[in-house]
C-alpha cells in the first residue's frame, strides 16, 4: 500500500469514527414546569431543572456531542465541572428562555453553554462578583459561553450611586487553561462587564450596555477581542468613584505591569453615553493599554466615540499596529479624544500607525511608521459608526433574541 493510500485510508476512518459518533449524540431535556425527578431525560419524560440534574448527578451521563435543552422557567444557582472528549452543550429548547440566578463552571473542557438569561435578581439571596464565571478554578481548555443575557435588574433607571458601584460584575473567563470563547453575549446593568483572564481566548459579538466600572479587560497573551459593543458609563470620581473606567482596558493578569503580547482588537464599537441627559455620567477611555510593554498588538477598524482624552493609548507598544480606527469626541465635551503611543518604560518601538482618524495624535516616537492619518469629522464618524454596526449586525443579527432588544438604539 502506498503512502498516499495509507493516508487516505487514514482519513476515511478518521471520518468514519466522527459521522459514528455523531450519530450516537443524544439530545436531552429539562423542563421545571413539566420535568420530574423520575424522568428519563426525554422530550416526553424530561428532566426538571438544570440545577437538579446537576444535584442528582444526571448531567455526568451526557457525552461528547450531546446537547440538554432547557425549557422555560426557572433552573436555579448553576454550578458543575467536568471534561469531555468532545463538545457538551446545555443549551435553550428552541424559542425559549430558560432563567438561571448564577452560572459557575470553575473548571474542565469541551463544554458550550447557550442561551440562558443569568441574573442575580432571580436567586434566593444576593451574592457579590461575577454573574458569570468559569475557568478560575482549575485545568480549563474550550468552555464556550453564547447567546446569553446577564443582568442585575433590567430597568436601572431609578439606580442611586450607591448601586451602581455595588451591584454584581457580568462574566469572569477565568485564569486557568485558554481557548475559551464568549460569543453573542448581553451584558447589562453591571459594574465590571466581561474580564478576559484565559490565553488564546475569543470574545466577539457581545454586548456590555450600561456599566459603572470597565466595559471590558483583557490580561493575557493571544486573546482577539472583535466586534464587541460597550456603551454607556456610569458613576464618576465626583460621585465617590475612584474607579477610572475604559471600554477596554489591558494589563497583565495578577500584576498589572509586564509584557502582553499578541492581543488583537478588532471592529469594536465603544460609546460612551446613547443618551446625552444620562443620569450619573462618567467619562470614558476608549482603549485603554496603559501597562506594557505591549508586543504584537493589532488595533484595527475600532469605532469610537469618548469625552475622555484616551481614545485609543497604547503604552510602551513595541511591533504594534493601529489601522483605519475612527476615534471622535461630541463637540461639546471639554476634552478631544487622542490616538496615542505612550510610554512609561521608554520601551516604544517600531509601531505602525496608518489610516486613521481622530481629534489629535500623539505618536511622533523614533521608530513610529506614521502613514494618511487623519483630523475626525462629525460626518465621518457617523458614516464609520453605520458601517460598523452593519458589520456587527450581519454577523450577530441586530437583535439580541435572549435580551430581546437591538444592540444600539443610536446609529
Amino acid at each position: 500500500m502506498s503512502r498516499i493510500t495509507r493516508k487516505m485510508a487514514a482519513l476515511t476512518a478518521v471520518a468514519a469514527l466522527f459521522v459514528c459518533s455523531s450519530a450516537f449524540a443524544e439530545t436531552y431535556y429539562a423542563d421545571p414546569a413539566r420535568g420530574k425527578a423520575d424522568g428519563d431525560g426525554s422530550r416526553d419524560k424530561p428532566w426538571s431543572t438544570l440545577a437538579e440534574v446537576i444535584s442528582q448527578g444526571k448531567l455526568k451521563t451526557l457525552k461528547g456531542g450531546d446537547t440538554l435543552l432547557l425549557a422555560d422557567g426557572y433552573h436555579g444557582d448553576i454550578k458543575f465541572s467536568g471534561d469531555n472528549d468532545s463538545t457538551v452543550t446545555i443549551a435553550a429548547a428552541p424559542g425559549a428562555r430558560p432563567h438561571v440566578s448564577r452560572l459557575e463552571i470553575p473548571s474542565g473542557s469541551n463544554w458550550t453553554v447557550k442561551g440562558l438569561v443569568v441574573s442575580s435578581s432571580f436567586g434566593r439571596k444576593p451574592y457579590k462578583g461575577f454573574m458569570v464565571s468559569f475557568a478560575d478554578g482549575g485545568p480549563s481548555s474550550k468552555i464556550a459561553i453564547e447567546d446569553c443575557y446577564v443582568f442585575n435588574e433590567e430597568n436601572s433607571s431609578g439606580w442611586d450611586v450607591a448601586r451602581w458601584m455595588d451591584c454584581n460584575s457580568g462574566i469572569n473567563m477565568g485564569r486557568n487553561g485558554k481557548d475559551h470563547v464568549l460569543r453573542n453575549n448581553y451584558v447589562k446593568n453591571v459594574r465590571f462587564g466581561i474580564s478576559l483572564s484565559a490565553a488564546d481566548s475569543l470574545c466577539e459579538g457581545n454586548v456590555v450596555s450600561d456599566f459603572s466600572a470597565d466595559a471590558m479587560r483583557a490580561t493575557r497573551d493571544g486573546e482577539t477581542v472583535q466586534y464587541n459593543i460597550m456603551k454607556n458609563c456610569y458613576v464618576s470620581d465626583a460621585d465617590g468613584d475612584k474607579n477610572h473606567d475604559d471600554g477596554l482596558q489591558v494589563f497583565l493578569f495578577n500584576k498589572g505591569t509586564g509584557l502582553v503580547k499578541n492581543v488583537s482588537t478588532i471592529g469594536n464599537i465603544i460609546i460612551a453615553h446613547e443618551d446625552p441627559k444620562q443620569k450619573f455620567p462618567n467619562t470614558l477611555q476608549g482603549l485603554g493599554f496603559f501597562d506594557g510593554p505591549l508586543d504584537g498588538f493589532v488595533v484595527k477598524d475600532n469605532v469610537i466615540s469618548v469625552d475622555s482624552w484616551h481614545g485609543i493609548s497604547l503604552y510602551d507598544a513595541q511591533g504594534c499596529t493601529i489601522e483605519n480606527n475612527v476615534v471622535w469626541t461630541p463637540e461639546d465635551k471639554k476634552m478631544r479624544a487622542w490616538i496615542m503611543l505612550g510610554t512609561k518604560l521608554k520601551e516604544t518601538k517600531e509601531n505602525t500607525v496608518k489610516n486613521n482618524y481622530a481629534p489629535t495624535f500623539k505618536v511622533k516616537i523614533p521608530g513610529t511608521t506614521e502613514e494618511n492619518n487623519k483630523k475626525v469629522t462629525e460626518a465621518i464618524y457617523q458614516e464609520a459608526l453605520k458601517k460598523a454596526y452593519k458589520v456587527i449586525c450581519e454577523k450577530f443579527g441586530e437583535k439580541h433574541f435572549a435580551a430581546d432588544c437591538e444592540r444600539l438604539t443610536i446609529k
